[in-house]
């Protein structure tokens, strides 16, 4: 009964927006989710065009590359595929594969980006509809790439580097307009030699990067785009000033990692961030948890509800997970560099130990936040709300901001570049 109740509240919902979906802008950011639920429904269920009545238009469906199996696939997912990317197309919805190696030791065998970049040839052949691929996920962390460090040398980011060259290679030889997003960045880390979980801070991962880039004199670009996942961690954070630590990013901190990026890959065949290069950028994991205390359809303990997790009142509430992502909306419209944001998720995980970040509750009921995003999509209807979108841009030799043609710049504000380079 809470089944047909909440989808009853969701259809509702979807009527009562689509007419304001219709009259969405087709310029400004482009917003969708990061969600495998469309995937698991095998083309029957509310997901699709929910996403639709909400003004969300691309949905990320994640495929991590197994090699131990005979097509690369985990088998549920191969099962469920053909189906979902059917009803995907019939509800007009594109979608973008996110692909990453599901056992963090093939990073570590030398066949590993040869047997990736074959799989991507496969899959791009087999779905050519798919024009967007995000190529790893979070390499910082111990949890995809492991060893980080051996001895304080780096070694996430050349593991990295080779399969997301192999793969972007392997996707340009199907097609060449097919869109390659890179790296699923993570968006903070500690000592790469901490024996409890391992990682790299993001913004000395993106120098490690550019090292072995460099290194390797490649004349071809690894990614047409940078993905990144902005989580504030804890949810408490301020949207407003995000981590104070200068190695970490969340939304409002994103300046940081253009500056990192744009220093590793400056004057190279990969293009760069800001004004100087216009790399797109995609926000496609960003998500504010809620609490479901009271409600069915939800099964374990939640993980989060603890000053790390941030998931403690007032940061847990649907109120303020609504007013967050409409500061995100606002925010991803005044920011030239971002051409696309992927909500994570449209509908909440039933097990508590997921995440609880959707716009809708288990059961399809909604979350204040779904009326929120669409409205303040339809608002802006793709323009910034404080004026002229503005790219980020370098600082020069005296502390000032470059400028090209006279273009307004000034996302990056004093102290915002940068930080001091730490032990290699």
């Amino acid at each position: 009964m809470a089944m047909k109740s909440g989808l009853a509240a969701a259809a509702a919902l979807v009527a009562a927006l689509a007419f304001g979906a219709a009259h969405a802008s087709a310029d400004g950011v482009s917003w969708g989710v990061n969600d495998n639920a469309g995937l698991y429904e095998q083309g029957e269920g509310a997901f699709w065009d929910t996403m639709l009545g909400l003004g969300l238009t691309t949905n990320t469906i994640t495929l991590r590359f197994d090699e131990t199996t005979s097509d690369g696939l985990n088998p549920v997912d191969a099962e469920d595929l053909p189906a979902s990317m059917a009803a995907a197309r019939a509800a007009g919805v594109a979608v973008e594969f996110d692909i990453y190696p599901r056992h963090a030791r093939e990073l570590s065998d030398p066949k590993g980006p040869s047997r990736f970049a074959a799989f991507l040839t496969g899959l791009a052949q087999a779905y050519p509809d798919v024009t967007q691929y995000v190529l790893m996920n979070e390499c910082n962390q111990d949890l995809f790439v492991n060893p980080q460090s051996v001895r304080a040398r780096n070694l996430s980011a050349p593991r990295c580097g080779a399969f997301l060259a192999a793969g972007y290679d392997a996707l340009k030889a199907v097609s060449p307009d097919i869109f390659v997003w890179g790296l699923g960045l993570s968006p903070r880390g500690n000592r790469p030699d901490k024996h409890d979980h391992p990682s790299t801070d993001p913004i000395d991962w993106l120098g490690f990067l550019g090292r072995w880039y460099r290194a390797g004199r490649r004349t071809k670009p690894l990614m047409d785009g940078l993905d990144l996942h902005p989580y504030p961690i804890p949810q408490s954070l301020p949207f407003a000033t995000g981590y104070q630590n200068r190695y970490s990013f969340s939304v409002a901190n994103l300046p940081r990692v253009y500056a990192a990026f744009y220093k590793a890959f400056v004057g190279t065949a990969q293009p760069t961030v800001g004004l100087m290069g216009r790399l797109p950028v995609q926000l496609n994991e960003v998500g504010i948890q809620t609490t479901v205390a009271g409600r069915p359809g939800y099964t374990g303990v939640e993980t989060a509800a603890n000053a790390l997790g941030g998931m403690r009142p007032p940061y847990d509430t649907a109120r303020y997970q609504a007013q967050w992502y409409m500061k995100l909306v606002d925010f991803a419209e005044c920011d030239a560099d971002i051409s696309s944001v992927n909500l994570f998720k449209l509908v909440d995980e039933t097990s508590l130990a997921g995440w609880q970040s959707g716009l809708f509750y288990a059961g399809w009921a909604p979350k204040r936040s779904a009326g929120a995003v669409r409205y303040e999509i339809g608002r802006v209807d793709g323009q910034c709300p404080r004026g002229r979108p503005q790219y980020w841009a370098p600082l020069d030799a005296y502390g000032a901001t470059l400028a090209l043609g006279g273009l307004p710049v000034g996302l990056l504000p004093p102290g915002a570049g940068p930080p001091p380079a730490k032990t290699p």
